[in-house]
């Protein structure tokens, strides 16, 4: 038994299957199958259940989970805690928001191959909840997300904020002058996915009293929610700079609200128990390569 199949083990366990495990390691499909046939051999018994259409753990499989979970942190923990600062090198999953994903990220990953060559990074543009999971299940080693608040068990450095503003497209129809939440609770509204921070925070907005949300079109996707958006199916809280870059260039307008914007702030995040010196310098290249603006807090 060796780290490099409990690696295969939990990729398969955490991803489905063995093909997504193999993607996640780079690795091809039968190197990941011999490694788990080898896993099992010297085990001696059965690790998944693949009588089923969807791979599942057996029994054994599952009580091997919470092992192969410390063997593979520990190997991690002395090689980045022990090593030097020059030596960090391995696989690093990250979770993105959308946002980040379509602005600074590329300045990130410039940085960290400069520093460190031996890094892979694989990165999971996702919402807050899915990358809050992932940190605290160990599937995730850090998150570059939207501020929540303060957990006990997380650390965070500041990436800075960005300015959100009500939008319409340029074509749509509003009342005149400057817009009060009743206005806009007239309006069709168009919102983030269900589970998502910005979610709760426009719903928290437009209903102060604590009221469900009204029904409205919902999606995940910023660039689908600019093109909804200028197609006059309602208005939705994006971020300003969405005015002047593509594909919101020219198609979107500001809705003139009081106040005209908020801040949302955003943070590189990993678990306390998963820190090491090498995450603490990857989120130290994150602050470095963010271009949203320091210094300014959020009031959520």
């Amino acid at each position: 038994m060796n780290l490099k199949q409990l690696e295969a083990f939990l990729a398969i366990s955490r991803h489905g299957g063995f093909i997504e495990a193999a993607e996640r390691l780079n690795l091809t499909q039968s190197t990941i199958s011999a490694r788990i046939k080898e896993l099992e051999q010297d085990l001696g018994v059965l690790l998944f259940d693949r009588s089923r259409r969807q791979i599942q753990l057996t029994p054994k499989g599952r009580e091997l989970l919470d092992y192969a979970q410390q063997a593979v942190a520990l190997q991690r923990e002395i090689k980045q805690q022990i090593g030097s600062a020059e030596s960090i090198s391995g696989v690093f999953r990250i979770g993105v928001a959308e946002l980040i994903a379509v602005t600074w990220l590329p300045q990130f990953v410039a940085n960290v191959r400069e520093q460190y060559p031996a890094v892979t990074l694989q990165f999971e543009v996702t919402m807050n909840p899915t990358m809050l999971e992932g940190l605290r299940s160990g599937s995730l080693d850090l998150a570059l997300m939207i501020h929540t608040g303060s957990a006990s068990d997380l650390m965070a450095q500041s990436l800075g904020s960005v300015p959100f503003a009500w939008m319409a497209g340029v074509g749509f129809k509003l009342p005149r002058g400057i817009l009060a939440i009743d206005d806009l609770k007239r309006l069709p509204i168009i919102y983030q996915s269900a589970d998502s921070f910005m979610n709760h925070f426009m719903s928290s907005m437009l209903h102060t009293e604590g009221a469900n949300r009204r029904s409205g079109t919902s999606c995940n996707s910023l660039a689908a929610r600019v093109s909804l958006i200028s197609a006059g199916l309602g208005v939705s809280l994006m971020p300003l700079n969405t005015l002047k870059t593509a594909p919101g260039k020219g198609r979107l307008r500001m809705v003139p609200t009081n106040p005209p914007q908020v801040n949302i702030s955003y943070e590189a995040v990993c678990a306390k128990t998963h820190s090491s010196a090498a995450l603490r310098r990857l989120m130290e290249l994150a602050v470095q390569a963010s271009s949203f603006t320091r210094g300014a807090r959020d009031s959520l």
